[in-house]
């Protein structure tokens, strides 16, 4: 009987750990986020984020599987529905921004460039890493299916990429400017661009007429 409220009081002071520690290091960055200053804002002494984790390492490494869970979960999946090119990245699109402002620090623990330091150990490194391939894979899919580039994997992984440093730069705009916003208008502007200069002709833009084709080139 007193198992089962002992074991809820642990996922409770534990949940609890993992929501401040994510505020916390989203806002600051993982050096500058102690666990003094974890403890002091959750309400649970520092003995309390020990036994749970062992270590801020271990909590950060938490933290991160955590975002990535909700983030990837939330996100639709990559068959992007549209009848041209030119719908289906204004789908793609509205799904990034949607994802951005749904759960912005999950997206800042990701793609903020301070947030990890080199006094972060391997496992808090190799998860950022875990993190941020997962959501580059989904990225390139969605891409690919957006411009008809299935046979051409390296122009959609460019294309992804360059989506996910926008977001990036965002994302750490935001420790500056809490108001920043994934500006989509410019991002599809750039991108019916990249997608040009690798002969990638989109339907329904000025001056092109075909529908996710290579040109000779």
């Amino acid at each position: 009987m007193t198992q089962a409220p002992a074991q809820d009081r642990g996922a409770r002071s534990r949940d609890a750990i993992l929501d401040t520690a994510g505020e916390l290091m989203a806002r600051y960055g993982y050096a500058a986020t102690s666990i003094s200053m974890i403890s002091a804002e959750c309400g649970l002494p520092a003995s309390s984020l020990y036994w749970h984790f062992g270590s801020k390492d271990g909590i950060y490494v938490a933290v991160l599987e955590r975002a990535r869970t909700t983030l990837l979960a939330a996100l639709p999946p990559a068959e992007v529905p549209g009848a041209d090119v030119a719908q289906r990245l204004d789908v793609f699109l509205a799904e990034v921004e949607a994802a951005f402002q749904r759960h912005p620090r999950g997206v800042k623990l990701l793609l903020g460039l301070g947030t990890v330091q080199q006094d972060a150990g391997a496992a808090a490194v190799a998860e950022v890493h875990h993190y941020r391939d997962a959501l580059l894979t989904w990225a390139r899919d969605a891409l690919s299916a957006v411009f008809g580039l299935r046979d051409h994997p390296e122009v959609a992984d460019e294309l992804a990429r360059f989506t996910l440093r926008m977001a990036g730069g965002t994302a750490v705009a935001r420790w500056f400017e809490p108001d920043a916003v994934l500006e989509t208008g410019p991002l599809r502007v750039a991108l019916l661009a990249l997608a040009a200069h690798h002969g990638v002709l989109v339907r329904g833009t000025p001056g092109e007429t075909g529908e996710g084709r290579r040109v000779p080139g």
